[in-house]
C-alpha cells in the first residue's frame, strides 16, 4: 500500500485532472456559444484546443486515479492511455496556435498550411511517445512521462505570448490573455527545471500541485478572452457607427462626396456666390457605353475604372471646390469661380481630356469618351436639386448627340427628359397587364432538315399604337434600369410555355433566351433559374440560354464559373453574336458551352465579301473541332444558305426559313412535325 504523502499527492494530482477536465469541457462549450454570437474563427480553434486538452486531462484523471485505489491496468493498456493523452496534448498545443494566429493577424491560415501543422503536430507527438518508451521495461519514469508534457507547452506558450505582445491589438482582453500565457509559459519552464535537476522528495507534490496553478491561469485565459469579445464588440460597433457616418456622406466605392453630401454642400456654394458676385458651376461628366467597359472588364474590373476616374478628378490641376459621384457611372466637379462661358468649355474639355487618358486594369488598357453636362447658378436655378436636375438633362442630351460632346442647360429639354419618366409608369403597367408578346422565330437543322428548336423574341402589343417591335421600347427599358424586370418575364414566359408543352405534345423543341449583361451578372442568377425549372416542373435542357460573347468573356473566370454550373444543372448554354468580340477564337476553347451563334453581320454579305467567307469557315471548323455546334442567324436568300451549309453549319435562323411567329403558329408547327414523325434532335447532336 503506497505511504501517506504518495496517496496524498495521487489525489490532488487526480482532484486537479478533473477540476481542469470539467474547466476545459466547459470552456469548450462557452467558446462555441460565443463563436454563434461574434462569429470569430479564433474561438472555434480555441474550442477545439479545449475539447482536446480537456480529453487529454481526463485520461491522465483516469491513470492517477488508478494509481491511487491501486487498480492495474496491464501494459498495454496503460501504454496506449498515455498514447492517447499526448496526441491530445499535441493536438490542443497546435490548435491554441492557430486560434493565437487567428485572432491577432484577423486571417485565416490556408488548408494546406493548417494540414501542414497537423502533419507536424502528428509527427512531433509520435517522436515524443517513442521517447517515453525507448526504455527496456517499458515502464514510465517519472522524468521520462512528465518533461514533454512542461517543456513542450512552455516554448510554444512563450512563442505565443511574444507573439502576441509583439501584434496585440489595444484593450484589457489581449493583454490579459498575453500574460496569462506568459506566466504558464514560465511555470511550465519552472517544472521542466525542477524534473531536470530535482531528485527530492518533494517531487511528486511539485508535479501534484502544479495543476493548481495551471487551473488558476485558464480562468485567468477565459476571463481575458470574455474581456477581449466584449471589447471588440464594442469596437466593432462603434467602427460601425463611424463608418455608417462616413457612407452617408461619401460614396463607399471612390471615397468621393456623395448625392447626399453634395446636395447638402450646394445651397452652402450658392450663398456664398451670392455674396461675393461668383457664379457656380455644376459639371455632371458621365462616362459614355460604360456597361460595354463592364462587360469588356467584369464588374470588379469596372470598379477599378471609377476608382481611377475619382482619383483624377479629386487630383485635377484646377482645384475643384468638391467632387461626387451621384450615380453608376455619373460624377459632379463644382467650379466657384467661373464666369465666362469660354472658360467653363476650356476647362471641361481639360477634363474631358484628362480622363480620356489610358487606364490600365489588369494588363490591359482602356480609354474613355465622357460626356459633360453643365448647369449655372444664377441663371439654370438657386438650389441643389433644380441645379442637378438641369445638369443631368445636358449630360443626356450630351450623350444623345455625341459620346464626348460638352454641352450646357438649355430651356425645352425638360421635354425629352419629361417624356421619359412618363415612360416608366406606363411600362411598368405594361409588365402588369401582361401586354408584352413572346413571338418565337424557328430554328431549323442542315443535316436533318427539321424544326430544332426556337429563339424568344419579345413584342409590346399596345393598347393604342398596336404591335411595336423592340426597337421601339427597348431603349427606353434600358435607360430607365427596367432590363432585370424585362429579362425575368421573358425567362418566366418561356417556362410557362415549356411547361405547357410538355403537358401537350409528347416532345418538348426547346426555347432559347437571351440574357442581358445584368442578368448574366447577378449573383443569384443560377439559383433563379433552378427555381423556375422546378416550379415549372421542367427538364431544364428545354431552356437554352443565350449569352452574348462580349458578356461571357468581360469577366472570363466568372464567366466560366457561372456557364460551367448552369450546364451542369443540365441546361443548354450558347454564344449569341459570335465574331463581334475582339478575342473570340483565342477563349472559345475555354468556354464550357454547348454552341455558338455566328453573329448576322456576318452573314449578311457573305455573298459578296470572301473574307467574311474565310472567317466564317474558321469559326466552324474551330467550333467543331472543340466539339460545339455553330448556328448562323440572319439568313435572308437562298445563296446564303447554301454558303453556309457549304462552309458546314449545322442550323440556321432567319427570314428566308421564317420571321418571328406567334405562339399558336409555332405549336401548329410542333404539331406537323409530329405529324411527319419527326422528333427533337437526339441529345448527342443538341449538346456539346
Amino acid at each position: 500500500m503506497p505511504d501517506l504523502d504518495l496517496v496524498t499527492s495521487l489525489a490532488i494530482e487526480t482532484l486537479t485532472h478533473v477540476i481542469q477536465t470539467l474547466m476545459l469541457l466547459g470552456f469548450a462549450g462557452l467558446l462555441r456559444f460565443y463563436l454563434k454570437s461574434y462569429q470569430q474563427a479564433y474561438l472555434g480553434d480555441w474550442s477545439v484546443a479545449c475539447l482536446s486538452y480537456g480529453a487529454s486531462e481526463l485520461i491522465r484523471a483516469v491513470l492517477t486515479s488508478s494509481a491511487l485505489i491501486g487498480t492495474n491496468y496491464p501494459e498495454w493498456i496503460t501504454q496506449s492511455l498515455y498514447t492517447g493523452s499526448i496526441f491530445l496534448h499535441y493536438l490542443a498545443l497546435t490548435y491554441i496556435a492557430l486560434g493565437a494566429y487567428n485572432a491577432i493577424k484577423e486571417r485565416h491560415l490556408s488548408q494546406t498550411t493548417r494540414h501542414l501543422l497537423l502533419l507536424i503536430t502528428t509527427l512531433a507527438a509520435s517522436a515524443t511517445i517513442a521517447w517515453m518508451f525507448s526504455n527496456q521495461t517499458g515502464e514510465l519514469s517519472l522524468f521520462e512521462s512528465e518533461l514533454p508534457r512542461f517543456i513542450v507547452p512552455a516554448l510554444l506558450f512563450l512563442g505565443i505570448a511574444l507573439f502576441m505582445f509583439l501584434r496585440i491589438p489595444p484593450g484589457l482582453g489581449p493583454k490579459i490573455v498575453a500574460s496569462a500565457f506568459t506566466f504558464l509559459a514560465i511555470k511550465n519552464l519552472i517544472l521542466s527545471a525542477v524534473l531536470l535537476f530535482t531528485n527530492t522528495i518533494y517531487l511528486d507534490w511539485v508535479i501534484s500541485t502544479q495543476g493548481l496553478f495551471t487551473i488558476v491561469f485558464l480562468t485567468i485565459i477565459m476571463v481575458g478572452i470574455v474581456i477581449w469579445l466584449l471589447e471588440s464588440e464594442r469596437s466593432t460597433s462603434f467602427y460601425a457607427v463611424q463608418r455608417a457616418e462616413y457612407l452617408h456622406t461619401h460614396d463607399a466605392l471612390t471615397g468621393v462626396a456623395n448625392r447626399h453630401q453634395l446636395v447638402s454642400k450646394i445651397p452652402v456654394l450658392v450663398d456664398y456666390c451670392r455674396s461675393n458676385n461668383r457664379h457656380l458651376s455644376v459639371m455632371l461628366l458621365g462616362v459614355s457605353r460604360f456597361k460595354s467597359v463592364n462587360e469588356r472588364l467584369g464588374i470588379r474590373g469596372g470598379d477599378q475604372v471609377l476608382k481611377e476616374i475619382a482619383r483624377r478628378l479629386q487630383q485635377f490641376k484646377r482645384k475643384p471646390v468638391t467632387v461626387a459621384r451621384i450615380s453608376g457611372d455619373v460624377f459632379a466637379i463644382i467650379f466657384d469661380h467661373l464666369k465666362s462661358r469660354r472658360h467653363i468649355i476650356e476647362l471641361a474639355t481639360e477634363l474631358q481630356h484628362e480622363l480620356s487618358r489610358p487606364i490600365e486594369v489588369n494588363q490591359r488598357q482602356i480609354t474613355l469618351s465622357v460626356g459633360v453636362g453643365i448647369s449655372r447658378y444664377p441663371q439654370h436655378g438657386v438650389n441643389a436639386e433644380i441645379l442637378l436636375n438641369k445638369a443631368t438633362l445636358a449630360l443626356t442630351d450630351a450623350k444623345r448627340q455625341n459620346a464626348s460632346n460638352i454641352t450646357f442647360y438649355e430651356r425645352g429639354m425638360d421635354d425629352a427628359f419629361s417624356q421619359l419618366i412618363d415612360m416608366e409608369p406606363i411600362l411598368r403597367k405594361a409588365f402588369k397587364n401582361n401586354e408584352f408578346v413572346i413571338y418565337l422565330q424557328p430554328q431549323f437543322d442542315f443535316d436533318y432538315q427539321q424544326l430544332c428548336g426556337f429563339e424568344a423574341l419579345i413584342r409590346w402589343q399596345h393598347p393604342e399604337r398596336g404591335l411595336l417591335s423592340p426597337a421601339e421600347f427597348i431603349p427606353h427599358i434600358e435607360q430607365l434600369g427596367l432590363t432585370e424586370l424585362l429579362d425575368n418575364w421573358v425567362l418566366e414566359r418561356a417556362a410557362e410555355i415549356l411547361a405547357d408543352w410538355n403537358k401537350r405534345f409528347s416532345h418538348v423543341w426547346p426555347i432559347a433566351v437571351n440574357l442581358s449583361a445584368q442578368q448574366f451578372q447577378q449573383s443569384k442568377l443560377v439559383e433563379h433559374l433552378t427555381g423556375l425549372v422546378d416550379n415549372y416542373q421542367l427538364d431544364a435542357s428545354y431552356l437554352e440560354l443565350e449569352i452574348t460573347e462580349t458578356v461571357a468573356m468581360s469577366d472570363l473566370s466568372n464567366g466560366m464559373d457561372v456557364i460551367r454550373r448552369l450546364k451542369d444543372l443540365g441546361f443548354k448554354v450558347a454564344i449569341d453574336d459570335f465574331g463581334t468580340g475582339h478575342s473570340s477564337l483565342a477563349y472559345l476553347r475555354s468556354l464550357p458551352i454547348n454552341k455558338i451563334k455566328i453573329d448576322r453581320s456576318f452573314v449578311s454579305e457573305l455573298q459578296v465579301n470572301r473574307t467574311d467567307a474565310t472567317i466564317l469557315k474558321a469559326m466552324i471548323r474551330l467550333a467543331h473541332g472543340l466539339g460545339k455546334r455553330v448556328i448562323a442567324e440572319g439568313i435572308e436568300t437562298q445563296d446564303q444558305q447554301d454558303i453556309l451549309q457549304q462552309l458546314g453549319c449545322d442550323m440556321m435562323q432567319g427570314y428566308f426559313y421564317s420571321p418571328p411567329i406567334k405562339l399558336e403558329l409555332a405549336e401548329q408547327l410542333i404539331e406537323n412535325e409530329l405529324k411527319l414523325g419527326r422528333e427533337p434532335l437526339p441529345a448527342s447532336l443538341a449538346t456539346a
